[in-house]
């Protein structure tokens, strides 16, 4: 049983593992199946990285969450749905399991500041909670309780600016924060919808409302301004020499994901494409992607660390990358039975990327 203490030893959402061939791999790699990829090529060519030992793997799992240490970008640890959590310490070469019980792990974070703190989420006993660790996972304190059944804490995240400050979200919407590292929790706002992504920078607080678009707030949390569909589907713009012409808007965002060197630019994934945005989420420009790859949801994407202009996002069993900002897309086939929920960049070398799988 999980005490206050864990000692080392309704929406519910997305991810699992599945097999990948691409362009180019070897015959050996030709029906391999797994929950975690990698590439060391920029892209061209995926392996999978499932190993615990010589007897056992995490090739069956579905990846939830991801987190990267802030210092060794060797050390990541990735949250399942039913399996547990795992960290490699040689950039997914072995894996190791963490001594976490809780289920359903939509939420990792690391404090930027001391890579042996720790936050997660979890479902334990039917009941969403929030953990800490401080010594990279060894033992873990209870934060925060949902008060009943059927909830799920769905997002997390640290202010790097402060990772003092923690913010959580729930499947209700209901969005917490603590100023002193979890100890104690107040309210926020009750967005429009379930909540699966929060991102925190000097300027706004962004939430990804499921299905719906954003909300945003300017003044550390106090108001938030609308940007769901409801709100910005009737927006029209005008166009020289034309008559006003409605916006395109995402249907169904699926994920958002943040340009690491421009703190205003996000990228959403959604049901009919991919968008951007400069104004966070209160309007988007919509990219010109390849035209079949709009008939599968956009669940994952990510920006190179070092270069703005290098975008990648997977749709249905394919690999987009575009190095000229959306200009002009490669891509690759991935033979894959469950659907990417991740992808994401080593920060010290963005030669290498990793995508993981889940069962939607």
């Amino acid at each position: 049983m999980i005490q206050k203490t864990l000692l080392l030893g309704g929406i519910l959402f997305f991810l699992t593992g599945c097999s990948i061939s691409l362009p180019g791999t070897s015959a050996t790699n030709s029906g391999a199946t797994g929950s975690i990829y990698k590439s060391v090529d920029a892209g061209e060519t995926f392996v999978p990285k499932v190993k615990i030992d010589d007897k056992k793997s995490i090739s069956s799992a579905d990846v939830l969450s991801v987190a990267i240490h802030p210092t060794n970008s060797q050390v990541i640890y990735i949250g399942t749905e039913k399996t547990g959590m795992f960290r490699t310490v040689n950039s997914g070469e072995t894996w190791e399991q963490i001594t976490f019980p809780p289920t359903k792990i939509y939420g990792l974070a690391i404090d930027v500041t001391n890579g042996d703190k720790i936050f997660a989420t979890g479902i334990y006993e039917n009941t969403g909670k929030i953990y800490r660790s401080v010594d990279a996972g060894a033992n873990w304190k209870e934060m925060y309780t949902e008060p009943g059944q059927g909830t799920v804490v769905t997002a997390l995240t640290l202010d790097n600016a402060n990772p003092s400050i923690v913010y959580a979200a729930t499947s209700a919407g209901v969005v917490i924060r603590s100023m002193d590292g979890g100890d104690t929790w107040r309210n926020v706002v009750t967005a429009k919808g379930p909540v699966t992504e929060i991102f925190v920078n000097d300027k706004a607080i962004l939430l990804t409302i499921f299905n719906q678009g954003t909300q945003v707030s300017f003044d550390q949390g106090v108001t938030f301004d609308d940007n769901t569909k409801e709100s910005v589907g009737t927006q029209v713009q005008n166009v020289v020499g034309a008559d006003e012409v409605k916006v395109v808007l995402p249907s169904n965002i699926y994920t958002i994901a943040r340009d690491p060197r421009q703190a205003n630019i996000y990228y959403a994934g959604a049901g009919n494409g991919l968008f951007r945005t400069a104004d966070y989420g209160k309007t988007w420009q919509e990219i010109d992607i390849i035209e079949s790859s709009k008939k599968f949801p956009i669940r994952a994407i990510a920006v190179n660390p070092l270069s703005s202009n290098e975008i990648v996002y997977a749709s249905g069993g394919a690999f987009y990358k575009s190095i000229d900002g959306g200009v002009k897309w490669s891509t690759a086939e991935l033979k894959i039975g469950r659907g990417v929920s991740k992808i994401f960049y080593d920060p010290a070398n963005p030669s290498t990327l990793f995508f993981t799988l889940r069962k939607f």
